[in-house]
């Protein structure tokens, strides 16, 4: 990863990978699928789920794992992750929303809710991500086509989550290496985005 000038911060680094087309795409991906999630007015759902898209490419890009920007890896990567959390939120694919719950039960248990709910009101979190992220590792997880369907309205697919896999898999070595965590790195990022409580 190259030096950063002088003066700039983590912060402006994470907002500057991000292409100024990235923040007209998101509004219009997120528009109706925000109403559709929560019934609510544009302006009040479609912030959150923006901010969480964002702070978890910044994540990516603190750990130095993004592609650079505007290469059709990178645009891959934009669509990716903004297409899985849509697809958890809007689809009503039973397989697709099967995964996405028993992901969370799984790996927290008596907490599975309290994430679940937490997703459906502001998008990715750390927690969240890291257990569907796990969860598509199992070998079971991609058996027969259920799950390839219901992601296939979103156009993704396995393919498309192995990227995503793969990216979390080497930023969490890089921040264990540095004595942090994924989860505290996009808290970190999620409370510099749009749609925090305190805005």
């Amino acid at each position: 990863m190259p030096p950063m000038p002088a003066g700039t911060t983590n912060r402006d680094r994470g907002r500057r990978w991000l292409p100024p087309i990235f923040f007209l795409t998101l509004n219009l991906l997120f528009g109706l699928q925000a109403q559709a999630a929560n019934g609510l007015p544009l302006g009040r759902t479609a912030s959150p789920y923006i901010g969480s898209v964002m702070a978890l490419l910044a994540t990516f890009e603190d750990a130095g794992v993004l592609p650079p920007e505007g290469t059709p890896d990178a645009n891959r990567i934009i669509k990716a992750t903004i297409q899985f959390q849509s697809a958890f939120l809007k689809s009503r694919h039973p397989a697709v929303q099967q995964f996405f719950s028993t992901a969370q039960r799984n790996k927290f248990g008596a907490r599975a809710e309290e994430v679940e709910a937490s997703f459906r009101q502001a998008g990715w979190s750390g927690d969240s991500f890291m257990a569907v992220i796990e969860a598509g590792q199992a070998p079971e997880a991609w058996t027969g086509n259920d799950l390839a369907d219901g992601f296939h309205e979103f156009n993704i697919g396995k393919a498309d989550f192995e990227v995503l896999a793969g990216l979390y898999r080497n930023s969490v070595a890089v921040f264990t290496a540095k004595g942090s965590t994924f989860q505290d790195v996009y808290a970190q990022r999620r409370r510099e985005m749009p749609g925090v409580k305190s805005e």
